[in-house]
């Protein structure tokens, strides 16, 4: 059925609890997970600056964050006996820089919680999810489960 699915994250329990779901659709296809975490230019823990410019920390600490997250989720899928890899990124436009990482490593699908963190460089009350599910040409699967208890 799916032989590649991207699980972007942002690090909240909602698409934590989506990354869970998706290990189980992989576990059950034989599929392989993309856990995916983006960084923007310009957010808070970024102090402003564009981690692409190599400055002052040169938003390290960003990267370094978004890096975690979706080790999170690939450990998780680890732990589950599913293959994962970790993708970070640094874009502007959460949702394009989705669509555009499920094209460029040959996903089937995007699967991913309909709402994440509040905030404004966050998945705003599913703003993101709605364009990648409005502009992607692959499947994109919203999850939209409670949080699953620890």
């Amino acid at each position: 059925m799916f032989s590649r699915i991207l699980v972007p994250t942002d690090g909240s329990a909602s698409s934590e609890t989506a990354g869970r779901a998706a290990i189980a659709l992989a576990r059950g296809c034989g599929a392989y997970i993309v856990a995916v975490s983006i960084a923007q230019p310009g957010s808070p823990s970024c102090d402003g600056a564009d981690p692409r410019d190599g400055g002052p920390g040169g938003c390290e600490a960003a990267m370094h964050a978004a890096a975690q997250r979706a080790g999170k989720i690939a450990r998780l899928a680890q732990e589950a006996g599913v293959p994962a890899r970790v993708v970070t990124a640094v874009a502007s436009s959460e949702y394009e820089e989705i669509i555009r990482i499920a094209g460029e490593l040959q996903c089937d699908l995007i699967f991913m919680a309909t709402h994440g963190q509040g905030g404004l460089t966050r998945l705003i009350a599913g703003r993101v999810p709605q364009l990648v599910l409005a502009y992607s040409p692959v499947p994109v699967m919203l999850y939209r489960g409670s949080v699953l208890p620890a």
